[in-house]
């Protein structure tokens, strides 16, 4: 018997019918299993993956139209096909609204069973590549998202990856901006739980007084305006998974209510006293330092302790510099598109501003400050001066940072070509910045190749 060809099982009670099919089915290079009953049948499908049933409805014990609906519910992939005779055709079509793929009514022709089948297999392998497809395409809007090529990156998309095999609590630090959201998609997308809801809330944007009902729900009646019951989050994202976005904004009362629900998997609604049963995966993010908000009080110790399962670190983009360009190409292209416009590119004079930035709110400023650019340019290159001010200001005194991942060398020579690019070439004024000797300078120009001419451009990184 072929392992890799498609799997047929027959189950009819009479003998002779049950052979001829096998033997037909197995002629066309089909590996057939056939049983007599509905039990039998329910067996070979815990054994081993079945892509078509061919069942008679009129079996002993367990009927075919029973037989049905537990395929349907446990094995919704495999198609069934259905056996009737001429007096059961009404129940033939049941059995097709209740989810058969088609029936055949005795006495049938091999012409008739064959061609069913053959239409059954490739529905079923329609099926598989239209959920292959979706299931690559929730991972392109997943980790895919997060733009990048850099080291801190990368080691991020590493935990994604780790977080999504897991159904444990994933606790997301980071700076305001650097894509704690996208992250949350990316471990949802890529988990098997992403045919269920991502539910999200931002704990900041609720008020206080509101907030236990948003997350846990409330009975009508619970409190004065409460004329109707209303569903939590927590509800919501049953069989799923539940975002909740600066969670140190809880307070601490509710923290322990939080806490308890995670911990029993229950949660009460406001004005109710049934506990109900929630299967849902958390994932928490905070832009606050964890030990500084345990210390303030602001996080209880014991549900840190609960969330930081797994604990994923955003890194900010000043220690990421590597992909401002890739990120700024990826916004320009992206806003283009959607303002129709003629933008194509970067000059090399503001991609040398967009890496002198430190950039304090990350990648949501990045975006920002592209989109800005693309909407209010007129030419097909963005230049400096289509940059915020903030950011193509040159008369500052910010001493703008680095990769992190760079050597010593490496860093004095990008070091020295920004402040060459700071100063407008002032060799002079470039050593006072760096705190060195003006013929220090000179030498160190020299020994790593940088020339300077009026064009303020930086030393390529490493």
């Amino acid at each position: 018997m072929n392992a890799k060809a498609p799997r047929v099982l027959v189950v009819d009670d009479e003998g002779i019918i049950r052979d001829a099919l096998r033997e037909m089915l197995a002629t066309e290079g089909l590996a057939v299993q056939a049983v007599e009953n509905a039990i039998q049948a329910l067996a070979e499908l815990e054994k081993q993956e079945v892509d078509v049933v061919l069942a008679d409805l009129t079996l002993p014990r367990v009927s075919g139209l029973e037989l049905l609906d537990r395929i349907r519910q446990s094995w919704p992939q495999t198609e069934v096909i259905v056996i009737t005779g001429q007096a059961s055709i009404a129940t033939a079509v049941d059995a097709i609204k209740r989810g058969a793929y088609h029936y055949v009514t005795k006495p049938f022709t091999a012409d008739e069973i064959l061609h069913l089948v053959g239409q059954a297999l490739e529905r079923r392998r329609l099926v598989d590549r239209k959920d292959r497809l979706e299931e690559e395409l929730s991972q392109h809007r997943g980790v895919h998202q997060l733009v990048g090529q850099s080291e801190p990156i990368r080691r991020v998309r590493g935990l994604i990856q780790t977080a999504a095999g897991s159904d444990a609590t994933v606790l997301i630090q980071g700076e305001s901006g650097t894509g704690k959201e996208i992250v949350a998609n990316a471990i949802h997308a890529q988990s098997k739980r992403r045919r269920g809801p991502l539910v999200k809330m931002n704990c900041a944007a609720v008020p206080e007084t509101l907030l236990e009902s948003e997350l846990f729900g409330h009975e009508k009646g619970a409190f004065t305006g409460a004329d109707r019951r209303r569903i939590g989050r927590f509800e919501q994202a049953d069989s799923g998974t539940l975002f909740l976005d600066e969670v140190c904004e809880m307070h601490p009362r509710l923290q322990a209510k939080f806490l308890r629900a995670l911990q029993e998997r229950e949660i009460e609604r406001l004005g109710g006293s049934p506990p109900i049963p929630v299967d849902v995966r958390i994932i928490a993010a905070t832009n606050r330092v964890l030990q500084q908000a345990i210390e303030a009080g602001d996080l209880r110790e014991d549900l840190y302790y609960r969330l930081n399962v797994i604990l994923l670190q955003l890194p900010p983009l000043r220690e990421r510099m590597d992909d401002v360009p890739i990120l700024a190409m990826h916004f320009l292209r992206k806003y283009a598109a959607r303002e129709g416009n003629r933008v194509t590119g970067i000059t090399e004079e503001a991609m040398n501003v967009l890496l002198g930035y430190p950039w304090p709110g990350n990648v949501r400023e990045l975006e920002n400050a592209i989109e800005r650019a693309v909407v209010l340019a007129q030419v097909e290159q963005l230049r400096p001066q289509e940059l915020p001010p903030q950011v193509h200001d040159r008369n500052d005194d910010r001493r703008p940072l680095v990769p992190a991942h760079l050597t010593l060398e490496e860093i004095e020579k990008l070091a020295i070509a920004q402040a060459l690019r700071l100063t407008g070439g002032n060799k002079s004024e470039a050593a006072e910045r760096l705190g060195i000797h003006r013929t220090s300078i000179y030498d160190k120009m020299r020994r790593y190749g940088i020339e300077w001419n009026p064009r303020p451009e930086a030393a390529e990184t490493p």
